[in-house]
């Protein structure tokens, strides 16, 4: 067994294997709790930075949003939420500041992980029992098991996205914004970041809030968020 995947399961106990409703259970908890806690980052971001970030991905001239389909704005919101300007503090990162000392222990682990959230291009490698996906992460040459409804009925082995996750107790969850792209479009990106440059650090790439900003950018201007399939 991947030991991604087994150290996920080590949290569930040694004496038996998990079963899907139990980590289902578990899931959901914190699934709805990350809704709520990003929510609440998001109400207290100016509507002004929402439309500046909007604007970085073609959404905005700056002054109205251009959209209201729900899945393109999840983009903005990511962004809004989990960027800030050099100099700034991060929309989530304030949150934590009002709520970590007072929230409940489940609360504070998903705002926690939140905090820590990661923005990268992910493979699915697998779908293994008894719940989940085996992803790998292109650009830190990680694996990481993830848990979502969503991907985990519609994504297919060898299917790439760019989004970011979060780490709750040993497995990953997705933080909204998730953008399908194919293996053509992501070889000729790493070619392209590649180019004349030597070593390049593909993690802190990763790391670089702009990085995900640009893919948000390509996303927009491919059409690519109408491939989306577990609205």
């Amino acid at each position: 067994m991947d030991s991604a995947l087994q150290s996920a399961l080590d949290v569930f106990g040694k004496m038996h294997a998990p079963n899907r409703a139990d980590v289902l259970s578990r899931y959901r908890l914190y699934s709805d709790m990350r809704s709520d806690l990003q929510t609440a980052a998001l109400k207290n971001v100016p509507q002004s930075s929402i439309l500046g970030h909007a604007k970085r991905i073609g959404l905005s001239d700056g002054k109205v949003l251009f959209t209201d389909d729900q899945i393109e704005l999840t983009l903005v919101f990511d962004l809004a939420v989990y960027t800030a300007k050099p100099g700034r503090t991060r929309a989530i990162d304030r949150l934590a500041r009002r709520r970590l000392a007072t929230a409940a222990p489940s609360e504070a682990l998903v705002l926690s992980g939140l905090c820590e959230s990661r923005f990268s291009l992910f493979r699915v490698i697998e779908k293994p029992e008894p719940v989940g996906i085996l992803l790998e992460d292109l650009l830190r040459r990680q694996e990481v098991w993830l848990l979502d409804n969503g991907l985990e009925r519609s994504a297919e082995t060898g299917a790439i996205f760019a989004m970011r996750i979060a780490r709750i107790e040993t497995f990953m969850m997705t933080c909204g914004a998730v953008v399908p792209l194919d293996s053509a479009i992501v070889e000729e990106l790493i070619a392209y970041l590649e180019d004349g440059v030597t070593g390049l650090d593909f993690a802190a790439l990763a790391n670089d809030s702009r990085f995900a900003t640009s893919i948000y950018e390509l996303a927009i201007e491919l059409d690519l968020m109408s491939l989306v399939a577990y609205r």
